[in-house]
């Protein structure tokens, strides 16, 4: 009896048949690769910009950032009904901090340029100043020359300069004296003629003349009124010399500070006399019988006469001129 199993294929024939097909139908790998690497690179540079962005195109962190107080003014000013208001209103419970901001961060904005020009202004311009300095400081004036003349041969000049430490200079008739210009104490003397003393100012940038003609020296005539009666009254008892005495005293004390009183003394000795020196006055009470008096002495006092003023040469003096 023939085995069924003549009428089937081997096993082994069967097998090539279907691995043929299966080799046939497999797709090559590489554009799979080249989808995948498409697709990395994608992701990567997707993830590169989306940190790289900037920060104002996300919405969430820029609300979340403009709620700094420092930015809350800016934010209600520019946008007052953009949504962000309602986040600042936990902030706006700081009045203090929202309108002061701008005014203490805008000098700061403005101080930053003098800042950088700052670095100018250091020790190392502070020479600069001293030329400065030295141009405000007037240079001292050329000296002048003087020419120092009298028509007495015999006068002699004493100069005293604008500083009271600077030493006397003398000079003679014909003399020429080079002075830093200023206002000088000029004194004239010489034998027999009068001094004189007078302020001068040396200026200019030519030479000058300074021209001095004395008085001669005078005849006077001195004359003592001491013991003379200036006033006298009557007291007919002590008690009344007593209160005469102390009207006496007040009326001495006013008499002796008057000028007038002591040149009207003077004209009674002679006429054109002037008071001389210091005077004093004196109260006297007293006398032989009982109707005693009561006076007012001068006790010091002189009078003086002089010849009128006159040159050598007969004309008025003392003169003095500037050219």
């Amino acid at each position: 009896m023939p085995d069924p199993r003549d009428d089937y294929e081997p096993i082994i024939a069967t097998r090539p048949r279907r691995l043929g097909p299966q080799r046939d139908e497999a797709k090559p790998l590489w554009p799979l690769v080249l989808a995948l690497g498409a697709a990395l690179i994608l992701a990567i540079a997707a993830g590169l910009w989306f940190m790289n962005r900037p920060s104002n195109q996300s919405p969430a962190t820029a609300q979340t950032e403009k709620v700094e107080p420092q930015t809350l003014p800016e934010i209600r000013v520019e946008q007052p009904v953009a949504p962000p208001a309602r986040d600042a209103e936990p902030v706006a419970a700081e009045p203090a901090v929202q309108p002061p901001v701008q005014p203490a961060q805008a000098p700061e904005s403005v101080t930053e340029p003098a800042t950088e020009d700052t670095p100018a202004i250091t020790p190392e311009s502070a020479p600069q100043s001293e030329p400065d300095n030295a141009v405000q400081t007037p240079a001292e004036p050329p000296p002048l020359s003087v020419r120092f003349e009298s028509p007495d041969s015999q006068v002699q000049f004493e100069l005293r300069g604008p500083l009271e430490s600077s030493a006397p200079v003398t000079s003679k008739v014909g003399d020429v004296l080079s002075l830093v210009p200023g206002t000088y104490r000029v004194v004239a003397s010489g034998p027999h003629l009068e001094t004189f003393e007078q302020n001068v100012t040396f200026d200019g940038e030519q030479p000058a003349d300074y021209t001095v003609e004395l008085c001669a020296e005078r005849k006077r005539e001195r004359e003592t009124l001491a013991g003379q009666v200036v006033e006298e009254r009557a007291c007919e008892s002590t008690a009344q010399c007593e209160s005469l005495f102390m009207v006496l005293s007040e009326q001495a004390d006013r008499l002796v500070k008057d000028r007038s009183f002591r040149t009207q003394q003077c004209g009674q000795w002679r006429s054109g006399a002037s008071p001389e020196g210091s005077w004093t006055l004196d109260i006297k009470c007293g006398g032989p019988t009982s109707a005693s008096t009561c006076r007012i002495e001068i006790s010091q006092g002189a009078c003086e006469v002089a010849e009128a003023p006159r040159s050598v040469r007969g004309t008025a003096c003392p003169r003095a001129e500037l050219h």
